[in-house]
């Protein structure tokens, strides 16, 4: 059986398959939204490495049946150890360096590496979010480091803080399938997060634009105070900007970005022009017209300016209807 694909081809019916945000991207790719050239690894790999160690499975079996916190802490130590000691079948490490072999042939940013991000089936869906809970790895260039990586995501869904998140939301261990999705990287002089609708205040009409200099996962993580700015949908308008610290910068480095503070001019400079603002607002709109809800999106400019799409999944704390359900 395949276990690695290209985006291109996954279909919306293969979210149990490749998981929510695999999915979210394939269907932007498909509409003609630029987003990063990449492949899933299928959660099959996920589901094959838990049936063939019976430690494993017996140990989450043991965090569906705890409420004891301490308990459950000492469990999710113990099971990213065994996923760590997990050697994967030598026909998957196969498939997936044939495909990241001709991904790397297929990519502009060959030097860049690739970006090696968590797919899980019940992540990126309109009646959950599981944003943030799994691990994300940039700028892995060699075929051992990928796999290495992809273990790491494996591991990260075992987190003290996964494992509490899904408990919370009542969801059963063995309902969790984890893809996993490698990309390029793309060179960003800027990224951000835009919300098709205002998060702060409900506020549908709106569109929230959070953006820095450099790769976004200094924004994403928290590390700095980005650039934010609101816009009106009809007519479309700057109704809003406040300047961020943008502290710090973020950029590609050997298996992994490196943390540069940023110069004072650059502090000091917004991000984004009035133009560029309804560039992004615009593809926004596109994307949660196409969707059906409102999106929060991921997005980066390259040095040639053009708009990247990293990832898009539905806001789900807003009390607004869909138009359809993913």
């Amino acid at each position: 059986m395949q276990m690695v694909h290209s985006l291109e081809i996954i279909q919306s019916k293969d979210i149990e398959i490749h998981g929510g945000k695999a999915v979210n991207l394939a269907r932007l790719a498909q509409l003609g939204f630029l987003v990063p050239k990449g492949v899933a690894i299928s959660s099959a790999a996920f589901v094959q490495m838990v049936k063939s160690n019976q430690d494993l499975t017996n140990l989450l079996r043991k965090v569906d049946e705890s409420d004891d916190f301490e308990d459950i802490l000492e469990i999710s130590a113990s099971l990213q150890i065994e996923v760590g000691n997990y050697r994967m079948p030598e026909n998957l490490e196969s498939e997936i360096a044939k495909s990241i072999k001709h991904l790397y042939e297929m990519s502009e940013n060959r030097e860049l590496g690739f970006a090696v991000r968590s797919s899980a089936t019940i992540e990126d869906r309109s009646d959950i979010s599981f944003a943030g809970q799994a691990e994300s790895y940039l700028c892995v260039k060699n075929q051992s480091d990928i796999i290495e990586s992809v273990l790491k995501v494996w591991q990260s869904i075992f987190s003290e803080r996964a494992i509490i998140y899904l408990k919370t939301k009542g969801i059963p261990m063995n309902r969790v399938k984890m893809a996993v999705i490698v990309q390029e990287m793309i060179p960003a002089d800027i990224s951000g997060v835009m919300f098709t609708a205002n998060v702060v205040d409900n506020n549908t009409e709106e569109v929230l634009i959070n953006a820095t200099w450099g790769l976004g996962d200094s924004l994403v993580s928290g590390k700095i105070v980005p650039d934010t700015y609101i816009l009106t949908k009809d007519p479309l308008s700057v109704i809003q900007r406040d300047l961020g610290g943008k502290e710090f910068t973020s950029i590609p480095d050997i298996n992994q970005s490196a943390i540069l503070e940023t110069s004072k001019n650059k502090q000091s400079e917004f991000t984004l022009d009035d133009q560029t603002l309804f560039k992004i607002a615009k593809i926004g709109m596109k994307i949660e017209g196409a969707m059906g809800t409102p999106q929060d999106i991921e997005w980066c400019i390259r040095p040639d300016s053009s708009l990247v799409i990293l990832q898009s999944r539905p806001i789900t704390t807003l009390n607004v209807p869909s138009s359809h359900e993913e």
